[in-house]
């Protein structure tokens, strides 16, 4: 689309940290006009003049956010292209109000060289709807054995280091993967699990677990791993950040690492804030997930940790399957949920709708919250800034229907759910990226 974008009459956000006090759970909101033009955002004011070359937006009541930022993104593609590709990802992506999104690294071949790196950057390049940031496996393999050219890689495009789905168990490697990042001015991102606890778990151990007769994942195989990076982190002064938080006693350890001073944030998702084991009434592996769901009183706990502004990001962990893969018994199903088109709604519904963070609040850990783990530019709705919007409408219901998503893969447990605020247009790089047609119509 050539020419400016117009957004008339929208309520402009302003991300506020939670936890911080400003705003006491209240919003700020500034009704203005804003302008897309020439690479930028160029004109901020009420009741702007229409030029002959925009698009005009009419989102009157609607929020205008800067764009979401997803930090925990897997598109697979490369021999996994038929559970999802960059560009059903990124369209994906774009339909859940996503600008910017992290494609993590362990893909098939994983992206531990430089060869699978540039691949995966062509594939962007040519591809992707939206800007997609690659990481970098720490280790060759996912072997969590062998670091990888770590200097290579982040001179190439690699934005973070992480083995996702597979922990680094061996703290000789985490350590040396912490130094050598601290130099490059990069971050580790953990997926904190003790294997030899967790070993053969598909769900939370729990009355659930039980219940099933499947084999439970204790919660201290989380916060045992949590404990000991911590200490890692402490001793090497290097940045780690935890993905998908899922217990009580990782929150504490978090919490307390932060008030140490150290250099550790961490993100929630979606699932973990809205589900529990308790939402697991049979075998349905689209409830599979990785942490797993873990109990009423962790969910409470993570929670009251978003209020708290102990989390820094909530990222979607977005992990496409195929459907004859999700069809296999429970012990035997991959782990992951799909979430970029239903995360908004989610956490939207369950924290500013029930009144336990603001508006502003939200926005702030999908926007510059994620910005700030990875050292990214802080995105804003200001003059000069990069034109990424996401325009937002809080009170639109509707039924998520995976069949009829961008996602190639449809592993939701909320699928068929009716759910309460969408993206209704999606700004990225200057480029109406997703339009709600039912809602908004450009003219």
């Amino acid at each position: 689309m050539t020419g400016s974008i117009l957004l008339k009459g929208g309520l402009v956000i302003t991300p506020l940290p939670p936890g911080s006090g400003s705003t006491n759970g209240s919003s700020s909101l500034k009704r203005l006009d804003v302008r897309i033009s020439n690479g930028v955002i160029s004109e901020l004011a009420e009741d702007l003049e229409r030029h002959n070359d925009d698009t005009v937006l009419s989102v009157r009541d609607l929020y205008i956010s800067p764009g979401f930022i997803d930090i925990h993104t897997h598109l697979r593609d490369l021999n996994e292209s038929a559970k999802e590709t960059i560009e059903t990802g990124t369209r994906a992506a774009a339909a859940g109000g996503y600008t910017t999104i992290v494609a993590m690294a362990n893909t098939d071949p994983p992206t531990d060289s430089t060869r699978i790196l540039a691949l995966t950057l062509d594939k962007i390049r040519t591809s992707a709807q939206v800007r997609v940031l690659p990481l970098a496996a720490v280790t060759l393999g996912l072997k969590g054995e062998q670091l990888t050219e770590m200097a290579q890689l982040a001179e190439m495009g690699a934005v973070a280091f992480s083995d996702d789905h597979t922990p680094i168990n061996n703290l000789a490697i985490l350590s040396r993967a912490l130094r050598f990042a601290k130099l490059l001015d990069k971050t580790i991102i953990s997926h904190s699990e003790d294997k030899d606890l967790s070993q053969g778990g598909c769900l939370n151990e729990s009355h659930v677990s039980t219940r099933l007769g499947l084999e439970g994942v204790p919660s201290v195989a989380e916060t045992a791993s949590v404990a000991r990076e911590i200490e890692i982190v402490r001793a090497t002064g290097g940045r780690l950040h935890f993905a998908h938080v899922s217990t009580e006693g990782a929150v504490a350890l978090i919490k307390r690492a932060k008030a140490d001073g150290l250099k550790i944030t961490a993100e929630v998702t979606p699932h973990h804030i809205r589900l529990s084991d308790d939402d697991i009434l049979d075998f349905d592996t689209r409830f599979k997930t990785s942490p797993p769901l873990r109990s009423k009183s962790d969910q409470d706990a993570l929670i009251a940790a978003v209020k708290e502004g102990v989390f820094d990001a909530i990222a979607c962990d977005h992990s496409p399957h195929s459907r004859h893969e999700k069809a296999q018994s429970f012990a035997y199903a991959p782990f992951g949920i799909v979430g970029l088109e239903t995360s908004f709604a989610l956490v939207h519904e369950r924290l500013v709708k029930q009144k336990l963070i603001s508006i502003n609040e939200l926005i702030y850990l999908l926007t510059k919250g994620p910005a700030k783990v990875l050292g990214l530019t802080e995105p804003e709705i200001a003059l000069g800034a990069r034109p990424d919007v996401t325009v937002i409408d809080p009170n639109h219901t509707w039924t998520y229907q995976s069949v009829k998503g961008f996602s190639r893969s449809h592993n939701s447990p909320f699928d068929g759910t009716m759910l309460s605020g969408k993206a209704m247009a999606t700004i990225a790089d200057g480029r109406i990226v997703f339009q709600e047609q039912s809602r908004l119509t450009a003219k």
